[in-house]
């Protein structure tokens, strides 16, 4: 990409190598000074079995407790706050974002148990970021949104990451005037922030749907459908016995071609990380420009939740290898 620093292989060759199989090891405790506690309810939706909101600020915690890892708190909905880990180390990254949409629980319960391999990471010198849990308020509650439990003409609801107001339509001007929440205001702004910093080579954003009978991938990178990353986390789901739509119309009438989908302008966040150009402050500016930005859409129809996480905690697994055919 363009303007884009590079890392030497031998560094990205050498943190794959270390990359630890197995189960999550036990961290060691957070260390004084880290973020206070939320002082929200913790209380949890429970019915699926998802890990509680303790567990999950807890697990941040002892991630965030190791010396290659700076936390910070993005913002704060209801006394619960959304958090940002990132590697100290800083340069084209990795990014994983989990936990948009509150009633997918899998998605951030596969980033809790996969603590270690994300360690193994940012240990080895691989600059990343990670949202762990985008949307506390609507995972609390199984709500899709932090304002709505899902959109209905009386309440459409709005998502943490609509990303609209900064996106450039085709007059050159933001598609819409402001961001459609606080929350959302405050993801986004700070997904530009780190950018900076940490150019992505490769975002993940962690989804699945309860209205899919078989899953499917977005593309949103420069590649679209080419991305030999996409083409290899289908391979995986479908390797794993999850059922992926090999073509057709998704029920938003998107394209499905082998799983997955591309050319789509969503508003969304991950439209933001591919974005070249975003509006800031009153002009256009140079974006993100993520090499590959990937949206994994899985069915959770009829599936235990146990199934779901491992699932996304493979394609966790995946990183290196997502890593290095980004990187090329």
């Amino acid at each position: 990409m363009s303007g884009m620093k590079t890392l030497p292989l031998s560094l990205v060759l050498s943190a794959l190598a270390a990359w630890l199989p197995g189960p999550a090891k036990a961290a060691a405790p957070a260390p004084a000074g880290q973020p206070a506690a939320p002082s929200g309810s913790l209380k949890t939706f429970e019915a699926d079995g998802r890990a509680s909101l303790k567990e999950l600020y807890r697990g941040m915690d002892l991630l965030a407790s190791g010396k290659a890892w700076t936390v910070e708190t993005v913002f704060v909905d209801q006394g619960l706050p959304v958090k940002v880990l990132r590697s100290k180390r800083k340069g084209p990254a990795v990014w994983v974002i989990a936990g948009i949409h509150g009633e997918e629980p899998a998605p951030p319960n596969a980033v809790l148990q996969s603590r270690a391999r994300l360690n193994a990471l940012a240990v080895n010198g691989i600059p990343i970021v990670v949202f762990p849990l985008c949307n506390p308020v609507g995972y609390s509650k199984n709500w899709r949104y932090p304002d709505a439990a899902r959109a209905s003409e009386k309440n459409p609801g709005h998502s943490v990451g609509d990303s609209d107001h900064l996106l450039l339509g085709k007059d050159g001007k933001p598609r819409v005037p402001k961001a459609t929440s606080p929350q959302a205001d405050a993801l986004t702004r700070k997904v530009l922030s780190l950018a900076k910093e940490y150019p992505p080579v490769i975002s993940i954003d962690l989804h699945e749907d309860d209205e899919l009978d078989k899953g499917y991938l977005y593309s949103q990178g420069p590649k679209g459908r080419a991305d030999l990353a996409a083409k290899a986390v289908v391979a995986r789901i479908r390797e794993l016995g999850f059922p992926v739509m090999a073509s057709g119309k998704t029920r938003f009438d998107e394209e499905v071609i082998d799983g997955v989908i591309s050319d789509v302008s969503d508003g969304s966040v991950d439209e933001l990380m591919a974005s070249t150009r975003t509006f800031v402050n009153g002009g256009a500016v140079k974006g993100p420009s993520a090499r590959s930005a990937l949206v994994v859409e899985t069915s959770s129809k009829g599936r235990p939740l146990s199934e779901r996480v491992r699932v996304h905690s493979e394609v966790i697994v995946l990183i290196p290898e997502l890593f290095r055919l980004a990187y090329q």
